[in-house]
């Protein structure tokens, strides 16, 4: 081969992840990803926050100061996380989030660790179960700040931030009433699909989130502008910006979560311990009647629920459950059918009372039959306060079967499971749980379970 041509390819390939490293210092806040806005920002206190949280005090026991660390230190310190070698990587541009993390975003992280107390048991269980890397657990902290209810200005929503189209590609409920995006355990499952899917096309974990911000067409553009090269430094020049600053975010995010006492961060802990569990509604409720017949407040309910978007829970139109204090939820089930004929006004349930409150970002008929969400999903509190949701029969799953024998359909030319899912009112992760499909991939003529 031409010497000339493999030092044209050499310097193509090394030159832009040079030239970034060397002056790639200051951070242009459009390339600063939305997580890390929502955290600046500061986000609406949560009923979590405010009840189960150790308060943020000013007088701690840890000196409020970022401590002066070497280079050294820190890759040293990145490389001892359990991670692919993608996210190992140290330099100036990675500094930079670790710095902002460390200095401006400090009481913010303090906040996130304790948040993530209540949703690292559902995203451990996910990721395990899909054979993911572990540490993309942490990607939320980047994407929503760990808020399950944040949206940014695009329209992108909940902890891991799908846009509308993408989350209803990946089975995610999104109406009038509900929008599943902000349900902690099924926009988990969406996200990981999402990302095993992107992992089987670019074969590096870098790629496969520069993709999960930008896109898979825009990284596959990139790489052509680089020459081919899947190499995420490499194609760092053609990406977006947001997405330029979008891989050493998360990295930084995965060293500062592994290492945050070392910076004089002090996490806030859980104060006390809640286990939830989930019933089936089979009527129109609002959550008022509901808090008042168990005496619970409606905004324990909500913060339990992200994904109604208001206190209406269309329980009559639609399969719809809710999460309560373990404690409750048999009581629900067994006053449900007398909460319904004698307290509840048919009448003042209607839709326009929900139209004039609930968020309309998607153009969905109001009186279709949306996909049944997965019932028999478990929250619990664990020992040391973590969420995790574990799948079994709940009190009411015997009612909210109805019926059944099993059912199974062909799969036609130029189906995927999204349109049967949708034809059959399922979800794509029903689908795949009932007939034990790992990929997305499906063939016509094969026979599988929807019932």
């Amino acid at each position: 081969m031409n010497k000339t041509f493999i030092f044209a390819i050499l310097m193509a390939v090394t030159l832009p992840a040079m030239a970034q490293i060397d002056n790639d210092e200051d951070i242009l806040e459009d390339e600063v990803p939305f997580g890390l806005q929502e955290a600046e920002e500061g986000e609406e206190d949560t009923y979590f926050e405010s009840n189960f949280l150790t308060p943020l005090d000013d007088d701690v026991e840890l000196e409020d100061k970022n401590p002066f660390f070497s280079d050294e230190y820190y890759a040293e310190r990145l490389k001892a996380i359990p991670a692919p070698e993608e996210f190992h990587v140290f330099n100036s541009t990675v500094k930079s989030y670790i710095d902002r993390y460390a200095t401006r975003l400090r009481r913010s992280v303090s906040v996130m660790l304790g948040k993530y107390n209540l949703y690292g048991d559902i995203f451990d269980d996910i990721i395990n179960r899909y054979e993911l890397p572990e540490v993309l657990r942490y990607l939320p902290v980047i994407e929503s700040g760990l808020n399950p209810k944040a949206r940014s200005r695009a329209g992108a929503g909940g902890l891991w931030q799908f846009m509308p189209s993408t989350g209803k590609m990946y089975g995610l409920d999104i109406n009038s009433w509900v929008d599943e995006r902000n349900d902690p355990y099924l926009s988990t499952d969406a996200a990981a699909r999402m990302l095993k899917h992107d992992y089987e096309k670019f074969g590096d974990w870098s790629l496969v989130l520069a993709a999960y911000n930008c896109g898979a067409g825009n990284v596959s553009k990139a790489i052509a502008r680089a020459g081919g090269v899947k190499d995420f430094w490499v194609i760092y020049p053609y990406l977006p910006r947001e997405t330029r600053g979008y891989v050493p975010a998360f990295i930084a995010a995965t060293y500062i979560m592994n290492n945050y006492s070392q910076h004089n961060i002090k996490a806030r802990h859980a104060i006390k311990a809640i286990e939830v569990d989930t019933a089936v509604v089979h009527y129109d409720m609002r959550m008022e009647q509901i808090a008042k017949a168990c005496g619970i407040t409606v905004d324990e309910i909500k913060s339990f629920n992200p994904q109604y978007k208001t206190t209406f829970i269309p329980g009559g139109r639609r399969r719809s459950t809710i999460a309560l204090p373990i404690d409750l939820t048999a009581r629900f089930a067994g006053i449900e059918d007398s909460l319904y004929q004698g307290t509840l006004d048919m009448s003042a349930l209607t839709l326009a009372t929900d139209s004039t409150t609930a968020n309309t970002e998607t153009d969905l008929d109001e009186q279709e039959v949306a996909p049944p969400t997965p019932t028999n999903r478990n929250y619990s509190r664990s020992s040391n306060s973590r969420y995790s949701r574990s799948h079994g029969r709940n009190s009411r799953g015997s009612r909210h079967s109805r019926g059944g024998r099993s059912r199974q359909v062909t799969i036609q030319q130029g189906d995927n499971l999204s349109k049967i899912a949708k034809r059959n009112h399922t979800t794509v992760a029903e689908l795949k749980r009932k007939n034990n499909i790992k990929g997305d991939r499906i063939r016509a003529g094969q026979k599988i379970r929807v019932k």
